[in-house]
């Protein structure tokens, strides 16, 4: 014996929902989409094998296209006192895996989506049930079904933060790694937590440790601006939970005073009726600044940011009958000169949406786990869109969803992967991470 470790809990990464990019503009950040148009690179004849919740067996953008797959858990899987029951299909009740594999390689001519390498084959290998946790010795498991399966490369979008590299599940992909499989994994979603938060196994010393960065494009509702006998368009994100606002309505804009709308309620009743108002973010939480603009009859809540990039407001348990709506800082710096300059903006809300640039976009995602790793070695080694990205979603959820999370980068790095094999199938998986 040479060592003993701890079977450890492995939570399912936690993403946060919310925008609406376009799948092209992060192909198009790591340039997949000129592998794919000028090179003619799909990933066919590669096998990836995705070990996650599972994939939708039903959804179009991997018909035919799963080859191999293995539950090991089972749907109950993770909520207390139930133990691994494995099911016959590993299909994905929880979304994580299908979000994943969507991203490698999903295509689905009906809605235009397209992965990295949209004609690569699956292997599906269930280690979480709809919810919960798995566990370490479980994901050995499905290390060792997805090399006898003959996978080319691995992704594990999983990890357990503040781990070392000789962990078993990092002992595991490195030796998947020197038997000829290419291991991506996200680096982790600890960022805000420091140095040293780097999960295992993406410190394992051969894998390809991945951060994420924002998408640089976001699909946004919108409202219009007038101001000045000139009209822009901006977009917001909705306060969530909150009315959608009415198409085509337009509101005169007020400013808030005091600006951030805190404490014990400033404001008259009817105070604001029939007008918009502009606060910003700041002192005091969404839902107090919710309700007390409620209380004074505002038609609609017009946030903006007080640093840079979107936000999407969470309003607690604020009832309220009027859209609460968030917007850039710039943005809303603009309205409210314009207000106290006496020009009378007004906004309307537009239909449908519309495609805005991501200030923050292809910058480190404020949730990424940055290195080093608690051996002072370099992890992650690169990074990738992990940010606001659009991907396949179990159709009985909808069938896509927007996530965020270095779960969302490490794919795209396995999808880059299955593109250079198919171009160069004589490359190791040194080779390749250099």
């Amino acid at each position: 014996m040479k060592a003993v470790y701890p079977v450890i809990e492995v939570e399912l990464p936690k993403t946060v929902e919310g925008g609406e990019p376009e799948m092209f503009s992060a192909v198009g950040m790591t340039g997949a989409d000129t592998a794919q148009n000028e090179l003619g690179l799909t990933g066919k004849g590669v096998k990836v094998g995705i070990i996650d919740s599972g994939m939708d067996v039903d959804h179009p953008a991997f018909a035919g296209r799963i080859v191999s797959q293995y539950d090991f858990v089972g749907d109950a899987f993770g909520a207390p006192g139930y133990f691994p029951e494995p099911d016959q299909v590993a299909d994905d009740c929880g979304g994580h895996g299908s979000h994943v594999a969507g991203i490698v390689g999903g295509n689905d001519p009906a809605t235009k989506f397209k992965g990295v390498a949209p004609e690569v084959s699956f292997g599906s290998y269930r280690v979480f049930g709809c919810e919960g946790a798995t566990t370490a010795d479980i994901m050995l498991q499905a290390m060792e079904r997805a090399y006898a399966d003959g996978m080319d490369v691995v992704n594990m979008s999983i990890g357990s933060s503040y781990q070392w590299a000789e962990y078993p599940t990092a002992k595991a992909a490195d030796r998947l790694v020197k038997n000829g499989v290419v291991v991506t994994v996200s680096a982790g979603n600890s960022g805000t937590d420091g140095q040293f938060a780097t999960g295992a196994p993406s410190l394992a010393e051969k894998v390809i440790s991945v951060a994420a960065v924002d998408n640089t494009e976001m699909l946004m509702s919108s409202l219009t601006l007038s101001l000045g006998g000139q009209q822009t368009k901006h977009g917001y994100m909705l306060g969530n939970p909150s009315p959608e606002p009415k198409v085509g309505q337009t509101l005169e804009m007020v400013v808030a005073d005091p600006l951030n709308a805190c404490g014990t309620n400033p404001f008259q009743p009817n105070q604001f009726a029939g007008k918009a108002v502009l606060i910003q973010r700041g002192s005091c939480t969404f839902e107090v600044k919710a309700n007390n603009l409620a209380a004074s009859g505002a038609a609609a809540i017009v946030m903006f940011n007080n640093a840079e990039g979107y936000i999407s407001p969470s309003l607690g348990n604020a009832k309220i009958t009027m859209p609460y709506v968030s917007i850039l800082k710039a943005d809303g710096e603009k309205i409210k000169a314009a207000i106290e300059a006496g020009q009378n903006p007004t906004i309307t809300f537009n239909e449908g949406q519309s495609s805005f640039k991501n200030p923050s976009g292809g910058t480190i995602s404020n949730f990424s786990s940055y290195g080093a790793g608690p051996d002072l070695e370099l992890k992650p080694e690169l990074s990738a869109p992990g940010g606001l990205i659009n991907s396949a979603y179990p159709l009985e959820k909808g069938g896509y969803a927007v996530l965020s999370g270095t779960s969302m980068a490490a794919p795209h790095a396995a999808g880059a992967a299955a593109l250079l094999l198919q171009a160069k199938p004589e490359l190791t998986p040194e080779q390749m991470k250099a």
